[in-house]
């Protein structure tokens, strides 16, 4: 589905004569398209959800703290768009289901935990680059700065919500920890393909 919208969308760039016919530039488009388009998708999934579990916070709160992290720290990606969406609304709907189990009875102690080792993962290992999306060593430089202060500011604010009892904002921590895991697969994935 999203491979025909992208091509419809290319194929009148080229033949209104906003691109050049040309498969270099092409497939720098397509593979920006295709990605804008997915990203939409698995917002508007997440949305959804949250709308018909009476969850939007949860899923506002989560992309919020989702999508400019896992710009910079990089990650376990899917093979296919259809498997990245089924993928992210999969891991989003476990993070909803171990958080409403567990927020009342997670302590203090074990918050922290939790951002100790997303932030472990975030500063030793992060960025993972995508092989469509290579970064030199200044961008990864950056990004790790980035990763370390967004997951600080966000574990920092779930931290003290949970102190403070107000509990939704711990769901910045989970979302921490689910990173933090997507950047671990990806890790045993790359390394996998290397053993191959």
């Amino acid at each position: 589905m999203i491979e025909k919208i992208s091509n419809k969308l290319l194929n009148y760039l080229i033949s209104s004569h906003k691109i050049k016919n040309d498969n270099e530039i092409i497939d720098y488009y397509r593979y920006g398209i295709e990605i804008t388009i997915s990203s939409i998708l698995n917002i508007v999934l997440i949305i959804s959800i949250g709308v018909v579990t009476k969850n939007i916070m949860e899923s506002l709160m989560f992309l919020l703290c989702f999508i400019p992290l896992r710009q910079v720290t990089g990650g376990y990606h899917a093979e296919t768009y259809f498997k990245c969406n089924l993928l992210f609304v999969i891991v989003f709907c476990l993070l909803l289901v171990i958080y409403k189990m567990s927020v009342e009875i997670l302590t203090n102690y074990a918050v922290i935990m939790m951002l100790i080792f997303s932030l472990t993962i975030f500063i030793t290992e992060c960025p993972i680059e995508n092989m469509n999306k290579p970064l030199n060593e200044e961008q990864k430089k950056i990004n790790n700065k980035k990763a370390i202060i967004l997951g600080t500011l966000y574990g920092c604010i779930g931290v003290l919500s949970k102190v403070l009892s107000y509990d939704i904002g711990v769901i910045f921590l989970y979302t921490l920890v689910l990173i933090a895991i997507l950047v671990i697969a990806a890790m045993i994935k790359n390394r996998k393909g290397e053993l191959k």
